[in-house]
């Protein structure tokens, strides 16, 4: 038994291969739902090629050092322990503060597209669809109260029928086959650029989730098996998201009025007639509202690990005596959902998007870590190839990170800026308050008795008010001729373009001055690891 085990009552539940897979499936796909969003944002052509790319430059990266890591350091928080464990407290926390509060929109907008399909076929009032929306929640919150195992199995039912309706979907499509689905490649009048731009986003959000499933790694008995249900999971996505396109838009067309509230694949599916119409309608609910359960659970755990840290107020780490669930944590995801399924999906996804870009890009930092530093023994799962080769491949998803950025536009740049300087304001003002790890194990986590915070925090804050300074530099220079104020209200980009600037200034100055001070009086790594301590 684990200490975090034994100090919240947590408990280890059952679950086989296959219900990790459904589970995995359910956290990252769970259909084709969404895809309909890329169809007109980028072009037919181009978002076949994108569901293909996507998967190979940013989920397989992702996927290989999730296994790898899980499998080396299998600890309930899951990326927040590995990057706690290879980088330090500070970089722990941002992990696990950026990717909750992502999880917090990511888990409401399963909700907001699951009431969406119900509105479009019985033509909900909004006061209904709000009823919808907090029906889900309740009923999926008390089914996560239960544990793990019945999320598992729930989530593997539904994951089930989904795969069988999109197989049905995609052989009633292609038999009635018209007119090639990769045409256009792209929209006319729109740029190769814009239209990678316009659909990036959605087709990240598609393809995460990878490392959802490790954040539970201390409810499972076998946690190993994590490894195996990516390897088997993430095929399984790809095919779930290509075939049924194809075949939608082969026999449909119309690949302009594709959308989650236009031309979908339940219009493929009335192919099939009204009682398969129906059920798929069903299916396309229960997709969503299945995304939703999972994420409850992974969400939840963030939180929750943290208060076992000392990182988070206390009331967020107890546990249900019964069942060992972190019930508090399950009640905040319920209750912030009741006021962020007002949101709009686009809102919801540019939130998840923007937060989890820095969240991954941390956790491949620590996967690269502990393969050169070579911090933690390997696991029972280890990529066969040259750690000059793993490394190379890890890197990959910063670079689709990047791009991403700077292809969603003024207001998401403006917006991530605020997310991710939350982190650092968050941990001092908790780091102060509760003392972090310092209290758990004062010898291998000190502090600096002159500012308090772990050593080399002022280096580490200052590098990333630094960055975004460099960042803003080249939004300043690229925002006007790709986004341009034509696209927002009188005075609005001029507004964006004058908070980037002062960001530049003032954030970059703080930044350069934190720099300064760490070097000479608190000098540290800028990614520490103990691995001495690791190793006792």
């Amino acid at each position: 038994m684990s200490d975090l085990q034994q100090t919240t009552g947590l408990k280890r539940h059952k679950v086989g291969l296959l219900a990790i897979v459904g589970t995995i499936y359910s956290l990252t796909a769970a259909g084709a739902y969404g895809i309909e969003d890329m169809v007109p944002a980028a072009g037919p052509g181009l978002c076949m090629v994108m569901l293909v790319v996507i998967p190979l430059v940013w989920a397989y990266p992702q996927a290989f050092v999730c296994a790898e890591m899980g499998s080396a350091i299998p600890a309930e928080g899951g990326p927040y322990k590995w990057v706690q464990e290879t980088c330090g407290e500070f970089w722990g926390f941002q992990m696990g503060w950026w990717r909750t509060i992502g999880g917090y929109f990511n888990t409401v907008t399963y909700v907001v597209l699951a009431a969406g399909y119900m509105t479009s076929a019985f033509g909900l009032s909004a006061t209904q669809e709000y009823a919808v929306k907090i029906a889900f929640i309740v009923i999926f919150t008390i089914i996560n109260l239960r544990g793990i195992k019945d999320v598992a199995i729930v989530n593997t039912v539904i994951s089930i029928s989904i795969l069988v309706s999109f197989a049905i979907v995609a052989v009633l499509g292609f038999a009635h086959y018209n007119q090639s689905p990769v045409e256009p490649f792209i929209p006319e009048g729109q740029t190769l650029i814009q239209s990678i731009g316009n659909a990036l986003a959605i087709g990240m959000w598609m393809y995460g989730g990878m490392e959802a499933m490790s954040i539970m790694s201390e409810e499972l008995e076998r946690p190993q098996l994590i490894p195996k249900a990516l390897m088997i999971a993430i095929p399984l996505i790809i095919l779930t998201y290509m075939i049924p396109t194809m075949a939608g838009l082969s026999s449909l067309g119309d690949w302009q009025e594709w959308g989650s509230e236009g031309v979908s694949y339940q219009d493929v599916a009335a192919y099939g007639g009204p009682i398969f119409y129906g059920f798929f309608l069903i299916v396309a609910v229960l997709s969503n509202v299945s995304l939703f359960n999972g994420y409850i659970a992974s969400t939840s755990r963030g939180f929750f690990v943290m208060a076992a840290d000392n990182l988070c107020p206390n009331f967020l780490v107890k546990c249900d005596k019964k069942r060992g669930v972190p019930y508090v944590g399950v009640l905040t995801v319920a209750i912030v959902g009741f006021f962020l399924c007002t949101f709009d999906f686009s809102s919801l996804v540019v939130g998840t998007v923007m937060m989890s870009i820095f969240a991954s890009s941390l956790t491949q930092i620590s996967g690269i870590i502990r393969r050169v530093r070579k911090t933690h023994p390997d696991g029972p799962f280890k990529l066969k190839v040259s750690d000059a080769l793993f490394v190379a491949y890890s890197a990959v998803p910063f670079l689709v990170g990047f791009i991403a950025i700077y292809l969603g536009g003024t207001h998401d740049f403006i917006y991530s800026i605020c997310g991710i300087m939350s982190g650092p304001v968050i941990y001092i003002v908790l780091k102060l308050m509760k003392g972090g790890l310092t209290k758990i194990n004062p010898k291998r986590y000190p502090t600096n008795p002159k500012t308090k915070l772990a050593p080399g925090d002022l280096s580490r804050i200052g590098i990333i008010l630094v960055m975004w300074a460099v960042l803003g530099v080249l939004a300043v220079l690229w925002f006007p001729s790709f986004d341009g104020a034509a696209n927002y209200d009188p005075g609005v980009f001029d507004n964006y373009m004058l908070a980037i600037k002062c960001i530049i200034g003032i954030g970059g100055a703080i930044g350069i001055i934190l720099m300064i001070l760490g070097k000479k009086k608190d000098p540290a790594k800028l990614f520490w690891c103990d691995t001495e301590s690791v190793e006792k």
